[in-house]
Order: C-alpha cells, then sequence, then structure tokens
C-alpha cells in the first residue's frame, strides 16, 4: 500500500474545523480566500452550502439598516499589517474645492446633502481644537502609559508642573506661518472660498440603461416641460455613444451622461418633484458644477516612539518646504484620544496654494481686496498660485505628480528625524508593489464607520476591508510556501547534477522531496487554519475590546452594550468548540517533528553519498558580514512569520546586484555594503547574513572575484608563459552542500629574467637528473601562487577603494568651494572659530567638508574668505549737507508746513512733498549699499516688507503684481525703499467722468476710470 505522506494523498489538516467555520461564516468572506484554500486541498464550500445569516431575525438585512454579524469578518483585528523595521506609511493629499448642494428659494438644503463636505474654515477648526490637550485628556493619557486606574494612587502630580508640560504640548503641537493668530488664519480660508472661481451650472446626471423608463413620462400631458426635455436629452445622447461604439467596432456601453443644466434652486425643486413617483426614484443624480481649490488637506501617520520634540520638528521641516514654495498653511499633531489606538500619532495640514498678505488699513487679504477699474471689479494685490513643472516628475497624464513629490518629502523628513534612534520603525518610499509588500491598499473607514464596526455593526466599508485582510494574510501563508517549495527545487536541483549514476542516492533523495513538501504542505495548511479562526473571532474581538474599560479609556455605556457582550463571549465559545484543540495542535507538532526527523535520515543518505557529512557540515566556511555602523549591535530580533518573507526580498536584492562591487565589498571572509546600497539591506543583512540562502549567494561571488583577480595579476606579471594544459581543469568546491565547480588556476610557466625556468617547470628528465634538497619540505608551488595572489588582490582593492574614496572625496570638496564662493555664502566669526552657511549643499559635500581631518583646512580657507569679503566690502562715504541745503531745506519746511504736520510720521508714499523728488536708486550711495546687504537663504519666501514693519496698507504696497513667489538676494531693502520716492507720471487727461484719484501702490501714477 502506497504511504500517504510520500504520495500526498492525505487529508488536509484540520479540515473538517476549516469546514465547520466556514459553514457559517458569510459567503463574501469564503469567496475572498476560497482560492487559496482550495489550491491548500481545503473544501470550501460546505455539504448544504447554506450562507450563514446575520444575528437579527427577519431574513436578509437592508442597505440601511444596522446589523450585528457575528460571522462576518471584521477589519479591526487588533494586529498591524506591517512587520519588522520599516514601513510603507499612511500619507495623504486631498485638494478640496467649495461644495454646493441643492437648496430651495427659502435656503433649505435637499435631504442627503446637507454634510458633503466639511467647509475650509470648519476644517481649520477641526484641525487647530484636535492639537490642544486638556487636563482630562492630559491625565487619560498619563494612565495609559502607566497603566493607572487613578494617578492619585501611585503617580504624584503636581498640577503646576502638568499645567507648564500641557502648555509646552500645545505649543509644539501647533505651526503656521500665517500672522496674526487662529482668527486671522481661520480668515485666509474663508477668504479663500470667496474668492475662487464659482461655478457656471450644475448638473443632472442620469444612466443611458434608464431611457425605456422615462417613455412614458414623455407622452404624459401633465408631465413638466423640463422632464420631457431631459428625456428626450439622454436618448439622443444614448443614440449618439450607440452610433459612435458600431463605427469603432465596439461593445456599446451605458454610462452616466449630463440631462440637464441647472441652478441650485431648479435642482431642488426638480429632484423633489421626482421624488413623488416611486418608478423614477433615485434615477437622477445632482452633480455640482466645477469650481476653484480653496485649500489642500494633508495627512500623514507618525512613527510610535518618538518624542513631542521629534513630531514637532517632523512638523516643522515639512511646512517649512510647503512655506518655501510660497504656500500658507497651518498644521497641527493630532494625538490618539480615548476612543483609538494609544499609537495614532499623526499630523493635519491645511494648505493655500497662494501666496496672501494682510492689508491692515483694509482689514482684508490681498487677494479677496477688489477696486473698479474702467468699469470692471479688479483685484490687483492677488498673487499667482504656486506653480509645479515637470521636473518633479509626472503621472499617467502627464502631469507633474505633486503628490508623489509631497510624500517623498514626508517619508525623507521622517526619516532623518528618526534616524538611529532603536525600536523605531522607518518609512519606505513609494508603494506596497513598489517595495514588494503583497498588501492590498484598505478604504477610508471614517470615525462613523469605524465606530460602528468597533460595536459589531456590519458596514460596507468595513467589509470590504476585512475580506482584503483575510486575502491578504491567505496570500502571505501561500507566498511562503511557494517561496520554500522554489528554495528546495533549486536545492534538489543542483543535487541531482552531482548524483546522476548514484541510484541509490536519488531514490534516498526523492523520498526526501516527498517529505518536505509535505512538510511545507501540512505548515500551510495550519496556518491557513488559524487564518480562518481569526476570521471567524474577528468582529466578536472587536466588540469585547471596545466594551471593555482600560486604563485612561473608560466605556461610555449604551442601551443594550450588555446583550451585545454577552452575545460576543456566546460566539467567541461556539468558535472555540470548532476549532483546533491544544490537544490536537500537539499532535499535530508530534506528526512534523516525526515527519522532520525521517526527512533528516533520508538526506545523511544523500550526503553520504555526495561525500560530504554532517559533522563537515558544521565546519562550512561562513561569510561575516560587518555592519555600517561597528558601535551599534545587530538588532536582536525574535523570528518572525515573516522572516521568510524579508529573506526572499533580501535574497532578490542580492542576486541583482551581487555583481557589482560598488554595493558589495568582499574582502576574504568578510563582507560589508557600499555606501549607495539601502539602509534597509543592511537591516536585513544583520540578521539574515550568516543563513543559508544568502551563503548559498554570496560563496560563488567570493569565488568568482578571486578568480578574476588572480586572472588580472597574472597579467601584469612580465614573463613568457608557457600553458601547460588545453582547457582549465574544473576543481569541486563543496560549501554550504552546493557544489560548485570553479576553474583552477592554470599553472603556466614563466621564464625569469636570466633565461633559465624554474625547477618546478623543467621537464622530467632535468628534474630527475637533480640530486633531491636535504632541505626542510616547501609547501606546493600551486598553494603558494594562490595565498600570494589572494593577499596581493586584497592589497590592490584597498588600494583601488582608497583612491576612489580621495577622488570623490576631492570633487565633493571642489564642488562645494564653487557653490559657496558663487553664492557668496555668509561667513560668521564666533569664539575664534569661522562658521559658514551650508545651505544648497549636497549630502555628500557637507560631509566632505565636516571631515574632522579637514577642520584645520577648512578654518583657513574660511580666513582667507572672510578677509576677501571684508576687503570688497565697500565704504560708505560721509554725508555732508552744506550750509545752502540746509537754507533750502529749511526754506522748503516753511513752506510746506500743512503738508508736514507735527504729530506721527506719516508714510512717506503719503507725503505731497516728495512727489517731486529724482529717483534714488541709482544713486552710488545705494548702488554701495545693495553690494553689502548679504544673501539670504536659498528657499525662503519673503512676505512684504510693509508687513513685517507692521504697517501695511494699500498706499504702503510698493511692488509689482508677482509671478511667482519671489526669494530675497536680488534687490536689496534699501533699494526697495528707494524706489518708493520714485514720482508719479506726468499729468494725464481725465478719461469720463471725475472720480477720486487712486494712488496706484505699483508706481504707476494716478488711475482713473
Amino acid at each position: 500500500m502506497a504511504d500517504p505522506e510520500i504520495n500526498g494523498e492525505e487529508r488536509a489538516v484540520f479540515a473538517h474545523h476549516v469546514q465547520a467555520l466556514l459553514r457559517r461564516q458569510q459567503k463574501d468572506d469564503r469567496d475572498a480566500i476560497g482560492a487559496t484554500l482550495g489550491r491548500a486541498r481545503f473544501q470550501v464550500q460546505g455539504a448544504d452550502g447554506q450562507t450563514a445569516s446575520p444575528t437579527r431575525r427577519g431574513g436578509k438585512a437592508q442597505a440601511h439598516e444596522r446589523v450585528v454579524g457575528f460571522f462576518t469578518a471584521s477589519p479591526l483585528t487588533g494586529r498591524g499589517r506591517q512587520s519588522g523595521g520599516f514601513r510603507v506609511p499612511h500619507f495623504d493629499m486631498k485638494p478640496i474645492t467649495r461644495t454646493y448642494a441643492p437648496t430651495s428659494a427659502g435656503g433649505h438644503v435637499r435631504r442627503g446633502h446637507e454634510g458633503a463636505a466639511m467647509t475650509a474654515a470648519a476644517h481649520f477648526d477641526y484641525v487647530t481644537n484636535g492639537a490642544k490637550i486638556g487636563i482630562g485628556t492630559h491625565i487619560d493619557y498619563i494612565r495609559r502609559e502607566t497603566g493607572l486606574q487613578d494617578p492619585a494612587d501611585d503617580l504624584v502630580l503636581d498640577m503646576l508642573d502638568e499645567q507648564d508640560l500641557r502648555n509646552e504640548k500645545n505649543r509644539l503641537a501647533i505651526f503656521s506661518n500665517i500672522p496674526g493668530g487662529l482668527t486671522r488664519q481661520r480668515s485666509l480660508f474663508e477668504a479663500a472660498e470667496r474668492y475662487e472661481s464659482l461655478p457656471r451650472t450644475h448638473q443632472l446626471m442620469a444612466s443611458t440603461a434608464s431611457v425605456e423608463g422615462f417613455v412614458m413620462f414623455e407622452r404624459m400631458g401633465t408631465a413638466p416641460g423640463w422632464l420631457r426635455a431631459m428625456t428626450r436629452r439622454l436618448r439622443e445622447k444614448r443614440d449618439e455613444l450607440e452610433r459612435k461604439a458600431a463605427k469603432a467596432r465596439k461593445t456599446f456601453r451605458h454610462r452616466e451622461v449630463a440631462v440637464a443644466d441647472v441652478t441650485e434652486q431648479e435642482a431642488y425643486e426638480r429632484l423633489a418633484w421626482l421624488d413623488q413617483p416611486p418608478a423614477i426614484l433615485g434615477l437622477f443624480r445632482w452633480k455640482q458644477g466645477r469650481t476653484g481649490r480653496v485649500q489642500h488637506r494633508f495627512v500623514g501617520e507618525l512613527p510610535d516612539g518618538l518624542s513631542a520634540r521629534d513630531r514637532h520638528e517632523i512638523l516643522t521641516r515639512f511646512c517649512g518646504t510647503l512655506d518655501a514654495d510660497g504656500w500658507m498653511v497651518v498644521g497641527a499633531i493630532h494625538q490618539p484620544d480615548q476612543h483609538n489606538d494609544r499609537r495614532n500619532f499623526h499630523i493635519h495640514v491645511d494648505g493655500y496654494d497662494r501666496p496672501a498678505r494682510w492689508l491692515d488699513k483694509e482689514g482684508k487679504w490681498d487677494f479677496d481686496y477688489t477696486e473698479r477699474r474702467n468699469g470692471k471689479l479688479v483685484r490687483p494685490f492677488a498673487q499667482n498660485k504656486v506653480r509645479y513643472d515637470a521636473a518633479i516628475g509626472t503621472d499617467s497624464s502627464g502631469k507633474p505628480n505633486i503628490a508623489a513629490m509631497m510624500r517623498h518629502r514626508f517619508i525623507t523628513i521622517v526619516n532623518e528625524v528618526v534616524g538611529d534612534q532603536p525600536d523605531i520603525v522607518r518609512y519606505l518610499h513609494g508603494t506596497y508593489a513598489d517595495n514588494n509588500v503583497a498588501l492590498t491598499p484598505l478604504e477610508h473607514m471614517g470615525n462613523r464607520a469605524a465606530g460602528l464596526e468597533r460595536r459589531g455593526t456590519v458596514t460596507e466599508v468595513g467589509s470590504r476591508n476585512a475580506r482584503k485582510i483575510v486575502a491578504d494574510e491567505a496570500a502571505a501563508c501561500e507566498a511562503r510556501a511557494t517561496a520554500a517549495e522554489a528554495a528546495l527545487s533549486h536545492e534538489l536541483a543542483l543535487t541531482r547534477s552531482i548524483l546522476a549514476q548514484n541510484r541509490d542516492a536519488l531514490t534516498a533523495l526523492e523520498v526526501y522531496e516527498a517529505l518536505e513538501r509535505r512538510l511545507i504542505r501540512r505548515r500551510l495548511q495550519a496556518e491557513l487554519a488559524d487564518v480562518v479562526v481569526a476570521m471567524a473571532r474577528s468582529r466578536a474581538d472587536a466588540v469585547i475590546r471596545e466594551l471593555t474599560p482600560e486604563p485612561g479609556r473608560p466605556i461610555k455605556a449604551k442601551a443594550g452594550d450588555a446583550d451585545l457582550l454577552a452575545g460576543a463571549r456566546d460566539h467567541l465559545a461556539e468558535v472555540e468548540r470548532h476549532s483546533p484543540s491544544q490537544a490536537e495542535r500537539d499532535a499535530e507538532r508530534r506528526e512534523l517533528a516525526r515527519t522532520q526527523t525521517r526527512a533528516n535520515a533520508e538526506w545523511n543518505i544523500v550526503q553520504a553519498a555526495t561525500g560530504q557529512s554532517p559533522q563537515d557540515r558544521a565546519h562550512e566556511p561562513v561569510m561575516e558580514y560587518r555592519a555600517r555602523d561597528r558601535a551599534q549591535a545587530p538588532p536582536a530580533t525574535a523570528p518572525s512569520r515573516y522572516d521568510d518573507q524579508k529573506r526572499n526580498r533580501l535574497s532578490a536584492w542580492l542576486e541583482k546586484h551581487a555583481s557589482d562591487p560598488a554595493l558589495i565589498l568582499i574582502e576574504g571572509d568578510e563582507i560589508r555594503l557600499g555606501r549607495s546600497a539601502p539602509l534597509a539591506i543592511d537591516t536585513l543583512m544583520r540578521q539574515f547574513a550568516g543563513s543559508r540562502p544568502v551563503q548559498q549567494l554570496l560563496l560563488p561571488e567570493r569565488v568568482r572575484r578571486q578568480a578574476d583577480i588572480a586572472k588580472r595579476v597574472r597579467k601584469k606579471q612580465p614573463v613568457e608563459t608557457i600553458s601547460t594544459t588545453a582547457s582549465p581543469i574544473m576543481i569541486p568546491v563543496v560549501e554550504w552542500g552546493v557544489q560548485l565547480f570553479v576553474p583552477e588556476p592554470t599553472l603556466e610557466g614563466a621564464i625569469s629574467s636570466s633565461g633559465q625556468a624554474p625547477i618546478w617547470l623543467a621537464d622530467e628528465s632535468s628534474v630527475n637528473d637533480v640530486p633531491p634538497s636535504p632541505g626542510p619540505h616547501l609547501p606546493d608551488r600551486p598553494a603558494v601562487e594562490i595565498t600570494t595572489a589572494r593577499e596581493e588582490a586584497k592589497i590592490a582593492r584597498r588600494k583601488i577603494l582608497a583612491e576612489a574614496g580621495r577622488s570623490r572625496n576631492e570633487a565633493s570638496l571642489n564642488e562645494a568651494w564653487a557653490h559657496l564662493i558663487r553664492k557668496r555664502a555668509a561667513i560668521t566669526l564666533d569664539g575664534g572659530r569661522y562658521a559658514i552657511d551650508l545651505t544648497g549643499l549636497s549630502d555628500p559635500e557637507r560631509l566632505a567638508l565636516m571631515r574632522p581631518d579637514y577642520d584645520k583646512e577648512l578654518q583657513s580657507r574660511l580666513r582667507e574668505l572672510h578677509a576677501k569679503q571684508e576687503r570688497e566690502r565697500p565704504v560708505l562715504p560721509p554725508h555732508v549737507v552744506s550750509p545752502a541745503a540746509r537754507k533750502a531745506w529749511a526754506a522748503m519746511a516753511a513752506r510746506h508746513q500743512d503738508v508736514f504736520p507735527s504729530g506721527p510720521p506719516a508714510q512717506m508714499r503719503a507725503a505731497v512733498g516728495l512727489r517731486s523728488a529724482k529717483r534714488l536708486a541709482n544713486a552710488p550711495t545705494l548702488r554701495a549699499a545693495r553690494a553689502m546687504v548679504p544673501e539670504a537663504i536659498a528657499g525662503i519666501t519673503p512676505r512684504d516688507l510693509l508687513e513685517t514693519h507692521q504697517a501695511g496698507s494699500v498706499a504702503d504696497v510698493t511692488t509689482a503684481k508677482p509671478n511667482r513667489p519671489r526669494h530675497i538676494g536680488d534687490v536689496s531693502t534699501i533699494e526697495k525703499q528707494a524706489q518708493t520716492l520714485a514720482p508719479f507720471p506726468g499729468k494725464e487727461k481725465a478719461k469720463g467722468r471725475l472720480e477720486q484719484v487712486v494712488f496706484d501702490p505699483r508706481g504707476k501714477g494716478p488711475q482713473e476710470r
């Protein structure tokens, strides 16, 4: 009789348990993992094929009803989807436009459209209020962190200290580049909603599949004319689409089309009329017209374990990049409350992508100020929106991919702030697919759906996410089994090439393969059974976690909570009865151990045939990995279920880059990573460098490099070679159970400069004529040559690497100094040491300048550069006022006493006496002052100078309307102020009716209608 362990005809592990649980589970949940279970030899569908019904009685629940169904999977599993030291974070960027809804003449909004979207100002309140920490929230946080029900029991709270701590956290939780406090910051987004373009019209949409249903209404005499017109337009659209599909020889597919252009009031009235006939209820849909962007909303998760200052630095640096681009931003850090996970730290940023400044006199933002010119209402001071070009990268449609750029900025900033802090995850750029993470992105649930799911209520979005989670877990189990089978097949293929003539060993190898595949299959089946059990328990576990109080998380009791908790516990008891018991799991572990012992015995037979015993296998050479930071100990990572996945990711990277000497450095038995290798690979090498699959990839590469180096060394010897073999001899090198065939270094003769051949190349007759030497025994010449070649190759490689490092460092230094001299970087002297602004330098250039061995030369060059800048700084001539000038000024002051009254100083732009003054921008003194003004740090966008001095008004604005955000450095402050003294143009003839003159702050003279 055939052995079921060998031929694989045995039943799946825990098959009856899985079948019993799936029979009660929802059909959609079974379908989510049915294919994976079927490939693992499970019977997915139950015998009766029934689908579990929800907890409520009376048949299937309607879509709008709230149903607690414990046999429906929940997305709130209580366990993380990503493990290890790296994570693909959640970061979202969403453009927001002003929202409109069907509204009656009396201002009543149609039902279902009241809360379509939060306004920009309301979301600003949500962001800023969520960052504030009260005394209750702070004490709850202490309870959750310390596990105390009452802080007064074991923790003494100084209320004054706690108040200071809360104030400090509140201060670090907010960032904004909008001056003037929260009220003015909120007014910016209110003004943006008023300013941005309004929709010209709205639309009512309908599907072309519903044309026949409207024919009866078109023929009705009582039907309003607009309904018949909408029906005719819908039919015409359908006919046009059918003709286009027939002409293109494609299948016609129904779609939504616009059947009417309406206003908000017209849409309200028509939809209200259409609600009356039940036959056409819901066949028309409201679609808002196109409007301008009023806000961008960013949400990004923060790593767990950071301090308040680290989180504030991330927020500040990310918002600083937006500020440098010209955005007006408000950012806040939200910490977890008593209703969600304690790790839920995240940032919210509200941004307006238009530079703006506040006009004090008018009490408005510059883009919100209007005036009438030539009969038209214009906004003279509105600045253009921030634009990005294709240099930042494009999406599939060819447009600049702003969201990807923002995500890259955020992840880079987070990783820089985290640095080398232990036990804090690093974020990965790109998507799940880019990082070989087999996870399906989930839909955003929102607070409402999450709250319902926590109390067991089934939601559509929650069910979809739950099925994705379960399917990903099952797929991960199958992927690990597939990878294990692939590695086994690769190892067996190499072994079969060695045992081609040994029948007994091949028979043992076949038995070993069958046993190993059985082990892989049974482990997969046990893991899938655990996935099914977790799926069946998920909703009841979520309810129990929600209704069980914890320190710092009180429970707000609701009606029916006791019955809900009892139902969840009863469900867990039922699942436990149908789940594998502990005794059954122990029996399965013993069976796996017995199979593993039998497989090891068969493998020993195979090893004996290949000439390598298990004792020899213990002494196999191992290449040691030297981490980048030798002072930092390798992470003590406990074995996890994701180790195979991480090892496969490392193996895939090594297979691709093992031959690149810039990424992988091999010196003897030591291996290191190059500087350009990712930090994630260093972490994986720390954990898996000593494993057998990784060593199988590294050892052949070392042999290949040694052979190449030995060949290059021999080519450099100035000797005449005499080949002794027609083809290279293949020497078997057995390492880690893999027999590698490498060419033996060809022992080619060499004739020395004296013309005599070495004795080891002399012919047999000459050797026999030489009497034996009585000296000590010398090692074989090939061994000496190979050892010497290895040492020479190691020394040569070190010299090459050192020379390459010096060349790169010298190039970085030259580029850094060229950049600093070209940009005239500011140099300061403090405590006898010089410092220079390194803004704009790349990381290699900064590292090259800040090397400890370069500090002496750096100070010397800074001293010379500082002295050169001091010599080139112009000396301003003293200003001497002649007696004649004094008399002229006194006479002018006497004539214009009414223009210059006593009191607070007036604005220079409004002074009538200065209208005839000549332009001072080109005066010698101002030209010299312009050269003295240092350049600003690159990337900082200035606000208007008058805003800095808190004296802004329409009459004070003196700069032209900018097309892009401007940067300090090309125009000095004195020159800008001097331009305000420019005279107005000559007399202009008024056009039309005489109006009050409004001075143009851009210096173009009086403007009349």
